[in-house]
């Protein structure tokens, strides 16, 4: 007689399978940010993996564990009820995740062939991220088929070691997830700074697209750019409300200034490091807004005929 499949029993397995693969995903897009960092592609944006990070790191340490608890909590009751070892939910789950896990090498090795017999994209980081899609793939396959083999009450040693050294291997990942984001300390300073970027920008460009063109000048301080019918308010430091620095230089230049806490620059690994080019004259100048942990000033010279000014406002 076929064993009766509980409400229990169906929601626990359920849960343990959206925890295997929101643990998978996670882990491979964790690593695959990781490998991209490591060794990364010129253009590359180098701040665009840290919140993939982040959010790799979030499910995994909530997931994994729930994960590992669930399969534990399986594995007690089948050794309690034996029976259960024929229950519909159980044999889906297997053969689902033994479908899955199969489907996945025999793509991952095709998209592989295809590559190289292409010559496309035959970088080290490219081989990597195959290795680990591949290796997460026969780790389920070989998990699932283990348990759909072997005796309810029997358990090999060696399992045991399988399963602590990939709980390791995620361990490690994460760990060093965040040796490569930093602190949440330095996260909330980098996230103020780019802020305040963000401010000096629409600053800016209040100045050359408002003040320049329909008034011939540059403003001889932010309180003139102000504007309640147009409902702008000039932006302030993000953490100490202060103004930020300005100087008119001449009728077509000035200088921003703000004080910031991390460092931006060609060489750094940081959010805000993502160049956005703009052509003043014949010359494209390169505006990432670099800057140290410190007070930085930008000067801007605003060429006329890039820019012309409004005749008819003026």
């Amino acid at each position: 007689m076929q064993p009766k499949t509980t409400a229990k029993d169906f929601f626990l397995y359920l849960a343990i399978t959206i925890g295997l693969y929101v643990s998978v995903v996670s882990f491979l897009s964790l690593i695959f940010s990781i490998i991209d960092k490591v060794f990364p592609l010129a253009g590359d944006y180098a701040g665009g993996f840290e919140n993939t990070i982040r959010v790799s790191i979030a499910a995994l340490i909530i997931f994994f564990p729930t994960f590992f608890y669930l399969t534990w909590l399986i594995y007690k009751d089948l050794k309690a009820n034996p029976e259960k070892k024929e229950i519909w939910i159980r044999k889906w789950m297997i053969f689902l995740n033994l479908f899955v896990a199969g489907l996945t090498v025999a793509i991952d090795l095709a998209v592989l062939i295809y590559r190289f017999l292409g010559a496309e994209d035959l970088t080290l980081r490219f081989f990597l991220k195959i290795l680990f899609v591949l290796a997460s793939a026969v780790t389920i396959f070989v998990f699932y088929y283990y348990n759909l083999k072997r005796p309810v009450r029997e358990y090999k040693d060696y399992m045991n070691i399988f399963l602590a050294f990939i709980s390791a291997v995620i361990l490690a990942s994460i760990i060093y997830g965040i040796m490569l984001i930093g602190s949440p300390a330095l996260q909330h300073a980098k996230m103020l700074d780019e802020q305040r970027i963000n401010d000096l920008t629409s600053i800016q460009s209040q100045i050359v697209y408002v003040q320049w063109q329909n008034k011939g000048t540059v403003p001889s301080s932010l309180d003139v750019l102000k504007d309640p019918i147009s409902n702008y308010m000039v932006p302030t430091d993000p953490e100490t409300k202060a103004n930020y620095e300005y100087k008119m230089l001449s009728k077509n230049s000035f200088e921003l200034c703000a004080t910031f806490k991390t460092v931006v620059s060609t060489t750094s690994n940081t959010i805000g490091t993502k160049p956005v080019s703009y052509l003043y004259g014949t010359d494209v100048i390169n505006e990432n807004w670099q800057h140290e942990a410190t007070t930085t000033c930008f000067t801007r010279v605003i060429d006329e005929k890039l820019y012309p000014i409004n005749k008819n406002k003026i």
